[in-house]
């Protein structure tokens, strides 16, 4: 287990799929699950200790194109892209997944993957938090 909270952003088309594994994801780590609707257009503050956004793809393009994405998301370890045949995650939200991939905290996965699978990824993007905040040995 890693000690750390996530900080993680959860894109997907399908509603259903990405509210669900977002909440279920939530639960695991012991986190708050929020609508990105919340944290992006109605102003909530996010909490210190951990989150998972769930967004679709149309919000977090809309949003970034008036400037507003960028600074209340640039802190997610990790941004979990659901793929699937509704959306592929090349034809919306592509300056928003390009600003993600830059960074190197995105991920995509198929809708239908297990989440130990994400689970697996999001502590490793934990773990390379963590160990950056360690002193270096001189």
């Amino acid at each position: 287990m890693v000690a750390a909270a996530p900080r993680v952003v959860v894109i997907g088309a399908s509603e259903g799929v990405r509210i669900t594994r977002a909440a279920r994801l939530a639960g695991h780590y012991g986190v708050p699950r929020l609508p990105a609707v919340d944290v992006l257009i109605k102003r909530q503050p996010l909490p210190a200790d951990g989150y998972v956004i769930d967004s679709t793809p149309q919000l977090l393009d809309r949003v970034a194109g008036v400037g507003g994405l960028l600074p209340a998301l640039a802190f997610a370890d990790l941004v979990v892209a659901l793929c699937g045949t509704e959306w592929t995650g090349t034809d919306e939200a592509s300056r928003v997944l390009r600003y993600y991939e830059a960074r190197g905290v995105l991920v995509a996965f198929p809708p239908d993957v297990p989440d130990g699978e994400i689970i697996v990824a999001i502590d490793a993007a934990l773990r390379e938090r963590t160990m950056g905040d360690l002193p270096q040995e001189p």
